[in-house]
């Protein structure tokens, strides 16, 4: 009897002291998520976090590993803070590793294929996750008290964040879109090329989407004296046009030839001969117009060339050569 009198009271025991473990004493979680992705050909971006929303317990650590060539950061920002550049960080950038709890920033440099970064959570809460470089790329991480019942595993974000990208980056109704939409330019202007084509999506977390980098009619027969123009379809991502030198900061236009303002807005410039370096700057939509906030200039989507020699010019997207956005312009002399 003795001996049953002391199982029931080390079972008591035991009990009451499982009610009384404090959170920190729960085992930390290590989970995974994906930062961008590709097609093969490297041609077509997902740029979303995968999955963009996830439940964690306080403690608990997420590592994102990069899955496309175009750079990407995991940034979160404290409440009330102004976005900020990705060349800066939040501004500098934080250790594989570190804390987040809202109090400070932190943010990866720009990551690439395979690169990998891991934020420890230590406190309950829901936060916003940016990418730096790209403004529409969010997510939302909610942080759970250590004991609150998680609705989701690591194999279902892994297959919700496969399926994110999946349908990002073969959507049907996205192709015919974007047909229709290339289809419109080119009978607009024979002599048009479309840098760059894209489309938003939206998830119960935040905005995520897909872009085409690649010039398309990239290679362009003209002749001598003719212009071209360049229109940048995306609705989120920048491109350059650049001939000859790239430049330091790829931002601003620039070149060794003078670059002029048409009358309808859009950017001109002559080439003359292959030693010419011409560079677009950013072309790309203005930024969302936001209540309280200024209301954005026109947006610079466009850029002219005129081409007064005949010869073989090529052109990148200083952005997106290393994926394979280049072009070509044919100058025939008749």
């Amino acid at each position: 009897m003795k001996s049953r009198d002391s199982m029931f009271l080390s079972l008591a025991a035991l009990s009451a002291l499982s009610v009384c473990i404090p959170g920190s004493v729960y085992a930390q979680q290590d989970w995974k998520a994906v930062l961008g992705g590709q097609s093969k050909d490297m041609g077509r971006l997902a740029i979303a976090f995968l999955p963009n929303e996830l439940w964690i317990h306080e403690g608990d650590n997420i590592t994102w590993t990069s899955g496309s060539g175009e750079i990407h950061t995991v940034s979160f920002l404290i409440a009330g803070q102004a976005y900020t550049n990705f060349m800066v960080g939040c501004p500098g950038y934080s250790p594989s590793g570190t804390s987040f709890d809202g109090s400070k920033c932190v943010s990866t440099p720009p990551l690439v294929t395979g690169q990998s970064f891991t934020v420890n959570f230590p406190k309950p809460g829901n936060y916003s996750l940016v990418c730096l470089v790209h403004p529409h790329m969010t997510g939302v991480i909610h942080v759970l008290a250590a004991s609150a019942t998680l609705p989701h595993d690591q194999a279902f974000y892994d297959e919700q964040g496969a399926e994110q990208r999946k349908s990002l980056l073969t959507d049907t109704d996205n192709h015919r879109d974007m047909d229709d939409m290339l289809s419109a330019h080119v009978l607009a202007n024979k002599n048009g090329v479309t840098a760059g084509v894209g489309e938003m999506n939206v998830t119960g977390a935040g905005f995520e989407s897909l872009s085409v980098v690649r010039f398309l009619k990239g290679t362009i027969e003209i002749r001598k004296g003719e212009t071209i123009e360049w229109t940048n379809l995306d609705p989120a991502l920048p491109h350059t046009i650049t001939f000859g030198k790239e430049p330091a900061n790829p931002i601003p236009p620039s070149g060794n030839v003078p670059i002029t303002l048409d009358a309808d807005g859009v950017l001109h410039a002559t080439i003359s001969s292959q030693g010419d370096n011409v560079h677009s700057g950013f072309i790309v939509a203005a930024s969302e117009n936001q209540v309280g906030v200024p209301q954005s200039p026109p947006g610079n989507t466009r850029f002219r060339i005129t081409f007064t020699e005949a010869g073989t010019y090529n052109y990148i997207c200083a952005l997106h050569d290393n994926l394979g956005m280049v072009g070509k312009v044919i100058v025939r002399s008749y």
